[in-house]
């Protein structure tokens, strides 16, 4: 029978490798686009204000998320879209507005599952160190449980 100090230290570095390991293939992101002015895409299910997560598309990105609204000089939406980001995209898990004399553009990049959705979902990569941290605490514990033994 094992001990339960090992159990404990089997665990915390069960959940401390799980946390650390990043699947290769990316992170899954939303996709779509709406244009008011665009023929194809005039039904808003993309838009911070229609988004639906169920009937939205996703895909497998490898860079991460990102999501960008482009507004006219009157501040009138011109196109909304949620897609994978590029190499182009600076990832800064916020988002930025860019202004020049003929538009704005808002533009929000991530680098977790899902994070180009609407509402504020807090990231699983934040929450990781704290994890980390508590594995390392359980794994510490359950060594100074077999000193004790």
């Amino acid at each position: 029978m094992a001990v339960p100090w090992a159990w404990g230290a089997a665990l915390a570095l069960l959940l401390t490798l799980t946390l650390l390991v990043t699947p290769g293939g990316g992170v899954e992101c939303f996709v779509c686009s709406y244009s008011p002015r665009g023929n194809s895409s005039r039904l808003d299910g993309c838009t911070k204000a229609n988004f639906t997560e169920e009937k939205i598309e996703t895909r497998d990105c490898p860079l991460g998320c990102e999501s960008v609204a482009a507004y006219d000089r009157n501040d009138e939406l011109l196109s909304y879209h949620r897609n994978c980001a590029t190499s182009d995209t600076i990832m800064t898990n916020t988002c930025e507005t860019y202004t020049n004399i003929i538009l704005k553009r808002e533009v929000c990049s991530c680098d977790w599952a899902y994070c180009n959705t609407a509402s504020g979902a807090a990231p699983l990569s934040a929450a990781r160190p704290s994890a980390v941290f508590t594995s390392l605490l359980v794994l510490g514990g359950a060594l100074r449980a077999r000193a004790l033994v």
